[in-house]
């Protein structure tokens, strides 16, 4: 266990250059902004970033138990034998969070810490979109495409095209089809057969699908078909960061 009056020098300090702070701790929290919260105490660890960031986790998981997004005036001191935390956001909505530490495990702070990259997510839906607006005899030799995310009443369209005569809705899963997007599928048909007052197609697009989605497609006459998503991993120029899916 370390000192708390050193522990709580050191984080002023470092406060003070704005390096990157680790505190493993025994702590309680207190939260008033959005909402009010309270945690008891427990074993946490605390991440303060340069940029003002502080995160608070438990020992399992991956969220963070509770968070203060940048940018904050964070303050350390000592009082009652205990080292106050407190956190308040400069910038609206009002935040504030105090850490009450009443045992410090372990503590460590890193200077000058760099990372300008940003992560690239491909083989996504939309890059399904792109490859099937290029190649559209995949879906169906016939397939004529009108749009891709087409707004109805039930939800977007990844897919909106017509068979023949036919119209036909695509839904597209990046990952494994499960029985929430065959019965999605089945309403975006079934909608666009009512609204059409004809006979609609529906088609199902995914690497993979489960047993009792599958099922359920067949008992709906709707079709599914497998996509390899390595076919597209350098067909498709797309570049997106994980920001805009988080």
């Amino acid at each position: 266990m370390r000192d708390l009056a050193i522990v709580c020098d050191q984080i002023k300090d470092d406060l003070g250059e704005n390096k990157t702070i680790l505190l493993v701790c025994s702590c309680s929290i207190e939260y008033r902004g959005r909402s009010r919260s309270t945690i008891g105490l427990g074993h946490r660890i605390i991440l303060i970033k340069p940029d003002s960031t502080l995160l608070i986790h438990t020992p399992t998981g991956f969220k963070p138990v509770n968070w203060m997004p940048c940018p904050n005036d964070i303050t350390a001191e000592i009082e009652d034998g205990r080292i106050i935390l407190y956190s308040q956001r400069t910038k609206k909505p009002f935040e504030e969070m105090r850490i009450l530490v009443g045992e410090v495990v372990d503590y460590n702070s890193y200077p000058d810490l760099s990372d300008r990259e940003k992560i690239e997510v491909t083989q996504t839906e939309r890059d399904m979109q792109d490859y099937l607006k290029e190649n559209p005899g995949f879906i169906h030799p016939d397939f004529r495409l009108k749009t891709t995310e087409y707004r109805s009443p039930m939800g977007y369209f990844d897919v909106y095209g017509k068979i023949g005569d036919r119209y036909a809705v695509v839904e597209l899963k990046s990952d494994r089809a499960g029985l929430p997007a065959a019965l999605q599928i089945v309403r975006y048909r079934n909608w666009l057969s009512e609204n059409l007052n004809q006979e609609s197609i529906g088609i199902l697009i995914a690497p993979s699908i489960t047993p009792n989605a599958m099922v359920l497609l067949r008992k709906e006459g709707i079709e599914f078909k497998k996509f390899d998503m390595s076919g597209i991993k350098h067909r498709v120029d797309r570049r997106q960061t994980l920001e805009k899916w988080m």
